[in-house]
């Protein structure tokens, strides 16, 4: 796979902790809205059987990264017995920021997993490559799905929704927030869960994200920032932050909210999507 992937990224609707389990992983009934902007990378398989992770400079990314973990995962599953085993090197060109609810990293692990188990001829099916991807992360799965999606459980149970196109105003504040820190503090600070509701009367209820008011709490900045974009309008928290977002009918509007910002507040302006351009991709590979 040499030519640039797109490894999108997404946005968290809206988000309602509805309990949590004994091994502290929280329950959760999420709107995933998948983005036509994202990372960028490249898989060039190797029979050295080494897997490494470039960026644009030909710089080494640390094996800790969640598309190493990603590559090891696969490779375990389907060469177990191998004796020669297949590598790869894989460039990657960050665009998403890191720690922003944006879910470049997910994105990345899912994008890898996606497009190593076409290019080593693993021919998993999904429901296998998400199991995979699960054990990483959370979100992963959305993102092998390929659809925009509700999603609840600990984002196993997903539910293809097509949603009508929207265009989106993203602000990224300079900040990096941890996700297990969110969810420590909410454990700590909160006795209360949203109630659990069904799709239709999620996606006919306004939409707010239960993590909004602690992120806020635990990171002034961030409620600076909504304190600030209150004059222009109505904003939401993606996931746990740190990005917030405007959604608007079409391009024009964003894009005219867009120039109303001053210099200092870092935006993008970007489409909702409902296929994974990666899913796009690999529907046109001829085996």
């Amino acid at each position: 796979m040499h030519q640039w992937v797109v490894s999108p990224g997404k946005l968290n609707l809206f988000l309602y902790v509805t309990g949590r389990r004994s091994d502290g992983y929280h329950y959760l009934q999420t709107l995933f809205r998948l983005l036509d902007y994202g990372d960028n990378m490249k898989f060039f398989v190797t029979k050295n059987g080494c897997i490494r992770l470039f960026n644009t400079n030909n710089n080494i990314i640390s094996n800790n990264n969640l598309v190493i973990q990603a590559a090891k995962l696969l490779r375990k599953f389907c060469f177990r017995s191998c004796q020669k085993k297949p590598g790869v090197d894989i460039i990657l060109h960050k665009k998403l920021p890191i720690g922003s609810g944006l879910g470049g990293g997910s994105s990345n692990a899912a994008t890898t997993l996606m497009i190593l188990n076409q290019e080593w001829r693993c021919f998993l099916e999904k429901k296998v490559l998400m199991r995979l991807g699960l054990m990483l992360g959370a979100d992963i799965p959305v993102f092998i799905n390929g659809y925009s999606a509700f999603s609840e459980g600990i984002g196993e149970k997903l539910v293809s929704i097509f949603l009508p196109e929207r265009w989106y105003l993203i602000i990224i504040p300079p900040i990096y927030i941890n996700t297990t820190w969110v969810f420590d503090v909410y454990r700590s600070a909160f006795n209360y869960y949203s109630p659990y509701r069904s799709v239709e009367k999620l996606l006919n209820t306004p939409f707010s994200n239960d993590l909004e008011p602690i992120v806020k709490n635990m990171f002034p900045e961030i409620k600076k920032y909504f304190f600030y974009l209150s004059n222009y309008a109505s904003a939401r928290l993606t996931g746990t932050g740190a990005c917030i977002f405007f959604e608007f009918y079409n391009r024009y509007l964003a894009c005219q909210s867009q120039k109303y910002l001053p210099n200092w507040i870092k935006s993008i302006v970007v489409r909702g999507i409902y296929i994974s351009p990666v899913h796009q991709i690999l529907s046109k590979i001829k085996i």
